[in-house]
């Protein structure tokens, strides 16, 4: 299937939703394969009259003021596919495919918009408004991947934390609704009948192109969506993540969140033990051994606090295998926590996690059960130190990091090391090119 399998998970329960009453976003990003997602922090900034912004292709006028932001950030675009600014609007975006062509000019990558949107505005109102203003005057055009085309529209889910709008896009046309209580979106339109806003002729568009009948009530996503491979393999995942999000609705936690990141349909349509060699199929945690599929690349969640700095919780790569640690936006970040590159190197926090998890998915069932006790375990302890001391600081972050690092090194030893005793091919389910990337070449 290639990159239909492309894939990636927003979601967000609002505070008449969660246990807290305290708004929740989060964010499982799929890229891929071996495509590094390093997290940085990009500083506020005074800007001259007149400068402009370079963006992943295009420039454009910049802002007389950025806000402070934190991202997940491919490592050769310009944007995140996930991030929040210092007043604690998050925001995650997801590839969507319509009737529409997609435009083949370059313009701003969907990451290049939801950048834009955090430093710019400090409202999800707001930030919903910079990124159709900005939509609307320079497109959504460029390729979004490296060493193959891979072009798309975009839907956002933007959120603060009094509310949260949906953003669904298709070339400059637009519609947005706001969030009534959770919602989760997925690699397909979601906006049916009704929405509150709009870019102006998204009804007559449709009828004018033959999408709709102008007999029934109009419904966007029926209307606008290529009814492709790619949206029937984003269809499940858009409906089991909804299903789990009602299902826990008024409970929501952190922990509810994680374990929804972590889903691969267990209990539905696999069985219990679940292991990437069952074969690929689409998943909010989505694995891939092949080299044009894609793969979760980085997951992330946040509960906004009203008038606090919220911790960030960050995993590098696939979340079932990998570990939420905290920073914050104000978080002076370590240079292996933001330096990835095309391929591994041992100081790139995200290559490491990538090249263990490569080890695990050898045997997945049988390393799982050693080491998701181990990674839990680090996860409890920055867990306890958030509870007890708050948002961690600089220090706390730096030695948090050499701990999980030297866990991750352990772990991806112990697995070569028992390979090798067993005489088994070491990682025999990559392709090779993955497995140059990888650093096991």
């Amino acid at each position: 299937m290639g990159m239909e399998l492309y894939s990636c998970d927003t979601m967000v329960a609002l505070g008449n939703s969660t246990k807290s009453g305290n708004t929740i976003f989060a964010k499982n990003s799929d890229r891929p394969v071996t495509e590094a997602q390093p997290l940085v922090v990009i500083p506020a900034e005074e800007h001259e009259e007149g400068e402009t912004v370079r963006c992943t292709y295009i420039e454009i006028p910049q802002a007389a003021h950025t806000y402070q932001v934190i991202g997940s950030k491919p490592y050769w675009i310009w944007g995140f596919e996930h991030g929040m600014n210092e007043h604690n609007v998050a925001i995650g975006n997801e590839a969507v495919w319509a009737r529409e062509p997609e435009e083949k000019e370059n313009g701003l990558l969907g990451m290049d918009l939801l950048r834009l949107g955090l430093e710019r505005w400090s409202t999800a109102y707001e930030s919903l408004h910079v990124i159709t203003g900005l939509l609307e005057t320079y497109g959504q055009g460029g390729n979004a991947a490296v060493g193959m085309e891979h072009r798309y529209h975009n839907s956002f889910l933007i959120a603060d934390p009094k509310e949260a709008w949906i953003l669904d896009t298709c070339g400059r046309r637009w519609v947005a609704r706001r969030v009534q209580d959770t919602a989760g979106i997925s690699n397909c339109y979601s906006t049916g009948e009704h929405w509150d806003e709009e870019s102006g002729d998204v009804k007559q568009y449709a009828y004018d192109n033959g999408w709709i009948s102008r007999e029934v009530p109009f419904d966007f996503a029926k209307a606008y969506s290529a009814m492709s491979l790619k949206h029937r393999a984003a269809h499940p995942r858009f409906v089991r993540l909804n299903k789990l999000l009602r299902q826990n609705a008024g409970n929501i936690t952190l922990e509810t969140i994680r374990s929804i990141q972590r889903d691969h349909f267990e209990g539905e349509i696999l069985e219990p033990r679940w292991s990437p060699a069952d074969g690929l199929h689409v998943s909010i945690c989505m694995h891939a051994m092949t080299e044009t599929a894609s793969k979760t690349a980085a997951a992330s969640h946040v509960e906004l606090v009203p008038g606090q700095t919220p911790v960030w919780w960050n995993a590098f790569a696939v979340p079932c295998m990998s570990v939420f640690a905290p920073y914050t936006v104000f978080s002076k970040l370590p240079e292996v926590i933001s330096h990835a590159g095309a391929a591994y190197s041992k100081d790139s926090a995200w290559w490491q996690f990538e090249r263990l998890q490569y080890a695990i998915e050898t045997d997945y069932c049988r390393h799982m059960s050693w080491w998701r006790r181990e990674a839990d375990q680090l996860e409890q302890a920055f867990r306890k130190q958030t509870e007890e001391g708050g948002i961690p600081g600089d220090e706390q972050i730096r030695e948090n990091t050499e701990r999980m690092l030297q866990t991750v090194r352990s772990a991806y030893e112990r697995i070569t090391a028992d390979e090798e005793a067993s005489g088994q091919p070491q990682h025999q389910e990559m392709n090779e090119t993955a497995k140059r990337r990888a650093g096991i070449l």
